[in-house]
């Protein structure tokens, strides 16, 4: 391929190609985890201001931090797929290309020539068509943003207090569907290799989110009964969830009958309740969960957070603190584990950013871009590449 590749870059994707059409967060999430795996995304952009999450924030040093999160190492060219020369600056980009990806509404892909009909022309094209209810069906013309979609998946109807559902804090639906969709298109780059053809891959954004209540859906299906929201406790194991003490709050795990038993005599010190035959098992724990949470808090309010947390490490029983952001920035996991780095924008500015999971697993050379692009930043070396020396402005 003659298209512009950064050859010192690692990883098994390493001289994939991989086109995308991507705005937001499913469709470059995808992508970005397959840079990090090793192959060359370009971006595709429309002019004048491109991917909108560009300009949604300035946190990261003046520029989106969003878009920091989501487009480090990738190449950006501007297009006008509206144009004759637009589109055939992308077919020629397809004819080279081992992916392609895009979160376009059905429509607006339609529009564009890039849906699953439209790439037919390309066989041996894994595409990936990311979008909030399929290609096709009952839904496909409505818009679909991650809260509308954990509404309609019945996530949210899990999330929040009785009187009142509540969103996931962070955008789960787009987070998810972005890493199916990765997950996705490494599927069909086997299955290429197995037969030499491509594979037109349908992502809903819906389908994701109804993933996150199989349980729940499997027991309704079954015998009708449909779970209720418990702001912080578990839906299915008790006690399980948030406890107070007499400084603060933690999350306690209990997940049998035998770690029950163990909690009563070494932690809230009330062996009287292990004998209970009404708490037992966890069935019975969660049927009297109310009356439970508040015999155990009659202890846990009255010790200190970090004697309770003593107590549960003594007795090997599971806990979590409740960390906010800044907990989690300086979270000594978090710093072990490489979570945060250091790069620079195209002014030469340091911005601290997340090392995504993928980059940490299988890494990249000195010299690979660890900054996002500057809106069209390649766009004539990739036009140069793909046809000689010409003047951007045609294709922009």
């Amino acid at each position: 391929m003659n298209v512009p590749r950064d050859t010192s870059r690692k990883g098994p994707l390493s001289g994939r190609l991989v086109v995308a059409i991507e705005h937001s967060v499913a469709g470059p999430l995808c992508t970005r985890i397959l840079r990090e795996l090793g192959a060359d995304v370009i971006k595709i952009e429309r002019p004048p201001h491109g991917d909108f999450s560009r300009r949604w924030d300035s946190n990261a040093n003046g520029e989106g931090a969003q878009f920091w999160w989501l487009n480090r190492g990738k190449q950006s060219i501007v297009l006008d797929l509206k144009s004759d020369h637009g589109r055939d600056v992308l077919h020629q980009l397809l004819d080279r290309a081992d992916a392609f990806v895009q979160n376009l509404s059905p429509a607006s892909a339609g529009r564009l020539g890039v849906g699953k009909k439209d790439l037919e022309r390309w066989p041996d094209l894994v595409s990936c068509h990311i979008s909030g209810y399929g290609f096709d069906g009952p839904l496909e013309a409505r818009k679909a943003y991650d809260m509308l979609i954990q509404a309609e998946s019945g996530v949210m109807s899990l999330t929040g207090t009785p009187d009142q559902p509540t969103r996931v804090g962070v955008s789960i639906a787009d987070v998810a569907t972005g890493i199916y969709g990765a997950v996705a298109v490494l599927g069909g780059l086997l299955g290429r290799q197995q037969d030499g053809t491509g594979t037109a891959i349908d992502i809903a954004m819906f389908d994701v989110a109804t993933e996150f209540l199989g349980p729940m859906l499997v027991s309704y299906l079954n015998t009708g009964v449909e779970y209720t929201r418990s702001p912080d406790q578990h839906h299915a194991i008790a006690p399980y969830g948030v406890f107070r003490c007499a400084n603060g709050q933690v999350l306690i795990a209990i997940e049998h009958d035998d770690e029950w038993v163990r909690f009563c005599h070494k932690v809230i010190e009330q062996p009287e309740l292990a004998d209970d035959p009404a708490y037992a098992t966890n069935l019975l724990r969660l049927i009297a969960r109310d009356e439970l949470i508040a015999q155990i808090e009659k202890v846990t309010c009255e010790l200190e957070r970090g004697v309770v947390i003593e107590r549960l490490e003594a007795a090997q029983l599971a806990y979590a603190m409740l960390n906010g952001v800044d907990g989690v920035a300086n979270h000594p996991v978090a710093e072990h584990r490489g979570a945060f780095g250091i790069s620079r924008n195209a002014s030469g500015d340091e911005v601290q950013h997340v090392v995504g999971l993928m980059q940490r697993a299988f890494g990249g050379a000195d010299g690979a871009r660890t900054r996002p692009p500057n809106l069209g930043e390649d766009t004539q070396a990739v036009l140069d590449a793909l046809s000689g020396p010409a003047t951007g402005g045609q294709f922009v």
